[in-house]
């Protein structure tokens, strides 16, 4: 704390300026009031700090953060590395001549509290170690997003579980002001992540598409309307995704959805074969072949371009893409953009073998991020950082990153996670949780029961206090479930359907009944209802199942 600071105190305070030059407990005092607030240190830290403002370092230092010894002042500078901030700088020191501790003179005497931090909502506070309540995650400054080590000293905010590196406290690199917080508003084209809904994806994909069909196209051209086109066959004979039956054009209603029964777990969505995303009464038009079980949005089936001309794709602009379906229901892909599987529509470049879910295929090159509404994200490469909302490396696809602020980016995935979502373990929407936030003990998900990190995403109900984590049932919702294949196996008929196995404390893995091999994560299977039997889905792909049925 500088004097012409405390002097712009005074000010404040109306204190005579005589007062305040000849007054050294006046100083003091101010200077403790600055620091500490009302909660006022003992009295060797008061004594330290006293020392400190008349530039009398202490000799022998008893200090909190090495109870065991008293610390011994080195006064000449060397360069060395701090066993309390474990950077390497020139400085003076305090050693522990017993066990060979040794620290900064400056994080000697660093505040114990910063009151007012401008990049965090409340005062952070000096600890000598992560506390053990947070060691079963790995941790990470809130600043410079590098890893904070169990002994450090850091400075921390129990009520949000942040960490900030001593050597990052006194950075501004986050402060937002007035204009900086307005910039949301001077760009009100750019659309805000998370988006309200999941029925909120596919008016992305509807709305991104269209623009993209109209830059195309040029200035001048018709636009293309967002509604389905009043023309719209009540039969496609023969669509290109489903050649085996025709597609009859429906209207979905509420009750489609509704069985009566809350409590009914096997109730699904009617789920689109084409985005994976529901279809619901915002886009009521879809085409249906009953008989499958494939249903389509009208825009799906009618509206997507066949194919995405050279320089279309942000992702891959160099080549065309031609939009595909895997033959089989158990045929996935892995898009080249969010890195997670899909079995529904995807553009494919032909040249590369590279392919691009639907949802992907339509996102902005730049958006708005609600934790980070200051700056614009703009789409490029995986750069090997980490997210910035789940603490995770992004090593394949692509991430939204701000241009300004180096330390933030997020990954397509987890941008695209929307507000709200809907999961059958709870009968209240759950709401997405974006660090960092306040919450008393510990989450453990509905799903795997694991302790859930609140340095990361994740999905809450506030009315039942039930969390999950944002990738238990979540991960793989780009891939349409239920389906079934049938099989004769042993003289036996079987009736397999695609379902999603999620570990619990109970159930640690999985065993696949084929190559025996166990499955300790999310996974898809093939499930037989009446004998149990469990296929993975590299079985599945592999032909195991039909060498099997055939013996």
């Amino acid at each position: 704390m500088s004097k012409e600071l405390l002097r712009q105190m005074r000010v404040k305070n109306t204190i005579n300026e005589a007062e305040f030059n000849s007054d050294e407990n006046l100083f003091f005092d101010l200077f403790i009031k600055a620091n500490y607030g009302n909660d006022a240190p003992d009295c060797e830290v008061l004594d330290m700090e006293k020392n400190w403002i008349n530039g009398e370092p202490e000799r022998v230092l008893h200090h909190q953060g090495h109870e065991e010894h008293a610390l011994t002042l080195m006064k000449k500078a060397s360069l060395f590395e701090c066993d309390a901030c474990h950077e390497e700088a020139k400085d003076s020191s305090y050693v522990c001549t017993t066990c060979d501790f040794c620290i900064h003179k400056t994080c000697a005497f660093s505040p114990l509290i910063i009151p007012s931090p401008t990049y965090h909502h409340h005062p952070l506070t000096l600890v000598y170690s992560v506390p053990d309540i947070h060691l079963c995650f790995k941790q990470y400054c809130g600043i410079c997003r590098q890893s904070v080590y169990r002994s450090c000293w850091v400075y921390y905010c129990h009520k949000c579980t942040y960490f900030v590196h001593m050597k990052c406290s006194t950075s501004t690199i986050f402060m937002v002001n007035g204009n900086e917080s307005d910039d949301i508003d001077n760009e009100p084209d750019l659309v805000l992540f998370p988006l309200p809904s999941q029925e909120s994806i596919f008016d992305l994909i509807v709305t991104q598409c269209c623009k993209s069909q109209l830059n195309f196209k040029g200035e001048g051209e018709i636009s293309i309307t967002m509604s389905v086109k009043s023309d719209d066959p009540h039969i496609i004979e023969k669509h290109w995704s489903h050649q085996m039956h025709p597609l009859q054009l429906l209207q979905f209603t509420i009750c489609e959805n509704d069985s009566g029964d809350s409590d009914d777990d096997d109730k699904r969505e009617l789920i689109c074969n084409g985005c994976i995303q529901p279809i619901t009464v915002s886009h009521p038009s879809y085409y249906a072949c009953i008989q499958c079980g494939f249903f389509l949005h009208s825009f799906c089936a009618t509206m997507l371009p066949q194919e995405l001309p050279v320089g279309a794709s942000h992702f891959h602009p160099d080549h065309s893409l031609v939009l595909q379906m895997k033959d089989n229901l158990y045929d996935v892909v892995r898009c080249g953009v969010c890195n997670i599987l899909t079995n529904g529509f995807y553009y494919h470049c032909q040249d590369y073998d590279i392919c691009v879910d639907i949802r992907c295929a339509f996102l902005p090159t730049r958006i708005k991020y609600k934790s980070h509404k200051h700056h614009s994200l703009v789409q490029r490469p995986s750069s090997n950082s980490t997210c910035s909302v789940t603490t995770n490396q992004n090593d394949v696809g692509v991430e939204y990153a701000c241009e300004t602020c180096s330390t933030f980016q997020i990954h397509i995935f987890c941008a695209i996670l929307p507000s709200k979502m809907e999961h059958k373990y709870d009968d209240h929407p759950l709401t997405l949780r974006v660090p960092p936030f306040f919450y008393e003990g510990a989450f453990y998900c509905e799903i795997c029961e694991e302790r859930v990190n609140n340095q990361e995403l994740l999905y809450h109900c506030s009315e039942s206090e039930h969390s999950y984590h944002y990738y238990c049932g979540f991960l793989l919702n780009n891939v349409k479930l239920g389906g079934t294949i049938k099989f004769i196996i042993a003289d036996k008929p079987h009736t397999l359907a695609l379902v999603l196995k999620s570990p619990t404390r109970k159930t640690s893995s999985f065993t696949c009944s084929l190559c025996f091999g166990f499955m300790n994560t999310l996974s898809l299977f093939f499930e037989c209802d009446g004998c149990g039997l469990l296929a993975c889905l590299r079985c599945a792909l592999s032909g195991q199942l039909q060498q099997i049925a055939l013996k």
